[in-house]
Order: structure tokens, then C-alpha cells, then sequence
């Protein structure tokens, strides 16, 4: 209450001391009254109260999380390198043999 009569005195010593704010309109930028919003400041939902208790942990899930999944990519990617990998020796073990029985077929028809 004393801070509106304040405000109230303010207003009223620039509207006299300066003409051209005078002729501006006051306007409320707020679309609920201050005490409508007040109201509900002091009582917090229940949504909120919920949300509060697991605000203390969601950092360490958010890390604990974020350590797995990139855990789980560095397994993954590993074992896609060395897959790659196994499959690449295979054919060429393949096309060394492969190439060496042409080799006897060509002599052999050759001869």
C-alpha cells in the first residue's frame, strides 16, 4: 500500500512539473491485476512442488545419461571398425586364393 501512494505522489509531481508527460496517457502493460498475480506467486501448483523434488538429480541423470550414450557409441564404432575390418581380411584371403588356383589353371592349360 505505501508503495502505491508513492508511486501515486511520483506521477503526480512529473505531471505537474512537465507538461508534455501530462498529455501522454498512463497505461498498464499487465493484462490481471497485481493482486490476481500475487496471489498465486505465494502458491506454488503442484506441479511445481513435484518438479522440485527431482530438480537436485536431474543433473546427475543428465551426465549419467550422457556418459552412456557416448559410451555406447564408442563400443559401437569400435566393433563396426573391427567387423569392417575381419571382412576386409576374408576377401583378400579369398582372392589370394582365388587368384593363385588361376594361376595353376593357366599353367596347366599352357603346358
Amino acid at each position: 500500500m505505501l508503495f502505491k501512494q508513492s508511486t501515486r505522489h511520483l506521477a503526480l509531481a512529473t505531471r505537474i512539473s512537465s507538461p508534455i508527460l501530462s498529455a501522454i496517457p498512463r497505461r498498464s502493460f499487465t493484462s490481471t491485476p497485481a493482486q490476481l498475480n500475487s496471489a498465486q506467486a505465494q502458491q506454488p501448483s503442484s506441479y511445481r512442488q513435484g518438479m522440485s523434488n527431482y530438480k537436485t538429480f536431474m543433473g546427475a541423470f543428465g551426465k549419467v545419461f550422457l556418459g552412456a550414450v557416448l559410451t555406447y557409441q564408442i563400443i559401437y564404432w569400435t566393433w563396426l571398425k573391427l567387423e569392417t575390418d575381419e571382412s576386409r581380411v576374408e576377401k583378400n584371403e579369398e582372392m589370394a586364393t582365388l587368384e593363385k588356383k588361376a594361376r595353376e589353371l593357366a599353367a596347366a592349360k599352357q603346358k
